[in-house]
């Protein structure tokens, strides 16, 4: 019998618990095992409002947990953590507006807008984040694979985004900064369950 809601629902938890003790091993196994579940069954996400949320969750810290142990990796799974990082970026890139309420309660944390026109700039200014935010991880996924193995996906991406915006170090430390708060946030607000997705 294949992966079922319920199932994938305690996986995603357990992976969860695991990340949050520092279980990295064990929670590397599950997340490798939710992220070949979802590539079999893509449309299992959405059958459950609960595990769309978890799912969706999920999918921020892929690669915070597995990076570390890449030295380690076989070749098929170094070829699926690629994988799994260009889908965050994929991910970023499409669905930019699921992740702008957080991050504008995140940058403007002590700046709450006090009219509409205030909340209108810094949903802007936000935006203006994100891709940064994608060429960050692009340009992290070259330190490991050589120009990008050739992605094409990837490569007009970085492309694009450096010829609509400046680069700097400094943006490359925001973007990165505000990756690991972000997800630390919606963690917290996982467990919290104040997601509305």
């Amino acid at each position: 019998m294949g992966m079922t809601i319920e199932k994938l629902q305690n996986i995603v938890l357990q992976a969860l618990e695991f990340g949050q003790n520092g279980k990295t091993k064990a929670c590397n196994e599950h997340l490798r095992l939710i992220y070949s579940s979802l590539q079999a069954n893509p449309l299992l996400l959405w059958e459950s409002s609960q595990v769309s949320q978890l799912g969706k969750s999920i999918i921020l810290m892929l690669h915070l947990d597995l990076i570390d142990d890449e030295e380690k990796m076989p070749e098929t799974d170094i070829c699926e953590l690629f994988r799994i990082r260009k889908d965050r970026i994929i991910l970023l890139k499409s669905f930019d507006d699921f992740f702008v309420d957080s991050l504008q309660e995140i940058y403007f944390a002590n700046e709450k807008p006090v009219n509409r026109e205030a909340y209108n700039e810094q949903r802007k200014a936000v935006l203006s984040r994100v891709p940064l935010m994608q060429f960050s991880d692009i340009f992290d996924i070259e330190q490991d694979y050589p120009n990008l193995r050739d992605d094409e996906f990837l490569l007009e991406t970085a492309n694009f985004i450096e010829m609509e915006d400046e680069i700097t170090s400094d943006n490359l430390r925001e973007a990165n900064l505000l990756h690991k708060t972000l997800f630390k946030y919606e963690l917290q607000r996982l467990k919290e369950g104040k997601m509305n997705y």
